[in-house]
């Protein structure tokens, strides 16, 4: 029916709303907007600000800047004490989602299970290979 209304919950707040391409209520998108311009204003008068100087001036949580900055709404290669937060150990991290650390550590883990993998493939092919029929 091309005279349907589409509708959602806004993830903000819970109000209902029409939906859009920023999936948020009118209210939220002009909150959202105005918090957009405080941290610009912000970040141009205070280059070295840290995620918790510059949530406290957005008076947003930095729970919500982090998201901002792995979504990609916020770029931190200009300001050098933005940071975001390894999934996995939470040490401060600059891009991705996990520190080197971590990294290294699920990399290498994987790589001990494929030589384990094959490594059990070669024994159970040379058993098999003693096996003959008549």
């Amino acid at each position: 029916m091309p005279n349907e209304l589409l509708v959602a919950h806004c993830p903000d707040c819970g109000n209902v709303f029409q939906k859009n391409i920023r999936n948020l209520c009118s209210d939220c998108a002009v909150r959202m907007d105005e918090q957009t311009q405080a941290i610009e204003r912000y970040l141009v008068r205070n280059r070295m600000a840290s995620n918790e100087e510059l949530a406290a001036a957005a008076s947003i949580s930095t729970r919500k800047l982090r998201n901002w900055i792995r979504s990609g709404r916020l770029n931190v290669f200009h300001y050098p004490n933005l940071m975001d937060e390894c999934d996995l150990c939470s040490s401060p991290i600059r891009k991705g989602h996990l520190c080197h650390s971590c990294a290294g550590r699920i990399n290498d883990d994987i790589e001990r299970t494929f030589e384990r993998e094959r490594v059990q493939k070669e024994r159970l092919r040379a058993a098999s290979s003693y096996i003959f029929r008549n």
